[in-house]
């Protein structure tokens, strides 16, 4: 019975991460929600990611109840076999919680990688129309050659 509490303890502590995993991804959720100010793709890999975050918070906090349980069901115990499947399961359920998590930093980092290449693109066209506007006031702050001569019809009237 003495690992009894081990189960209980890492469990517990697998579910209250979940837990707080989720509170953090609804309180998240709903800043982007009230943004005004993003894009409609912004806004769209927002809610995926919300989702795929919700998967995978569900997923830990499920994970922390199995593992909570271990101890408490009596095959685990008297069946070497049911042991060796149930924490087979939970190491399975781990490894899909660890792909789920690498896909959502993929994802991210490809939004990443296009807003960066958005922003560039902006950029460098607002430092082109930026330098125009250089170039036509300077264009019309120097005088021109033609302002400057003096035809000889310009002195007959005096």
């Amino acid at each position: 019975m003495g690992t009894t509490y081990i189960f209980i303890a890492f469990g517990s502590f697998v579910w209250l991460f979940g837990i707080a995993m989720v509170a953090w991804h609804v309180r998240q959720h709903r800043a982007v929600v009230n943004d005004a100010g993003l894009s409609p793709s912004d806004f769209k890999f927002h809610e995926s990611q919300y989702r795929r975050r919700m998967q995978t918070s569900a997923l830990t906090i499920t994970l922390g109840a199995l593992i909570a349980m271990c101890d408490y069901l009596p095959q685990f115990r008297a069946s070497l076999g049911f042991a060796a499947g149930y924490i087979a399961t939970l190491l399975l359920l781990s490894m899909w919680l660890v792909l789920l998590a690498i896909g959502d930093a993929f994802a991210s980092r490809v939004h990443m990688q296009q807003s960066i290449r958005r922003n560039r693109q902006t950029r460098a066209a607002l430092q082109e129309a930026i330098d125009e506007l250089r170039r036509q006031q300077d264009h019309s702050m120097k005088p021109h050659s033609d302002d400057l001569t003096i035809s000889a019809s310009d002195f007959k009237g005096h």
